[in-house]
């Protein structure tokens, strides 16, 4: 598979060509291996085997967030990748449109629902805008 044909467009879709990749497994594993150069340009590594992507506009994009037995949050990504929310980060906002980072800077768009249930957690420190999820209850605690 010639990975240099792989786009993960703007709305977080994978597509290999002019076809979507739908198949969620197979996207954690090329979504785990990305990559990024010195000059900000996307690849995916795989053993010895390095293709660059085309990236549209972020590398991952967040569209679940799902609470936990402990009462603390995970971010579920388009990939099946899951980001636990358990500190403090910034939002990062480009022309209106929600991103937090996950590996790099802003490298994570936000879906518009997942923006919401989020915006119950927002702290405002000037012009800049924080996540601040809850602790969750430890083991024992009501």
């Amino acid at each position: 598979m010639d990975l240099k044909e792989i786009t993960i467009r703007a709305n977080g879709k994978w597509y290999f060509g002019e076809a979507e990749m739908f198949r969620r497994p197979i996207l954690n594993i090329l979504a785990t291996n990305i990559d990024r150069d010195e000059e900000g340009k996307f690849f995916i590594k795989i053993g010895d085997d390095i293709n660059p992507i085309t990236v549209e506009d972020a590398p991952f994009l967040a569209t679940g967030i799902m609470e936990n037995e402990d009462h603390t949050f995970t971010l579920v990504f388009h990939d099946l990748q899951e980001m636990p929310l358990n500190k403090r980060m910034k939002l990062t906002l480009k022309d209106d449109v929600p991103y937090i980072d996950f590996r790099w800077k802003a490298d994570t768009r936000l879906s518009r629902g997942v923006y919401w249930k989020l915006s119950d957690w927002f702290e405002f420190a000037g012009a800049e805008i924080f996540i601040n999820p809850p602790e969750g209850k430890k083991a024992g605690q009501e």
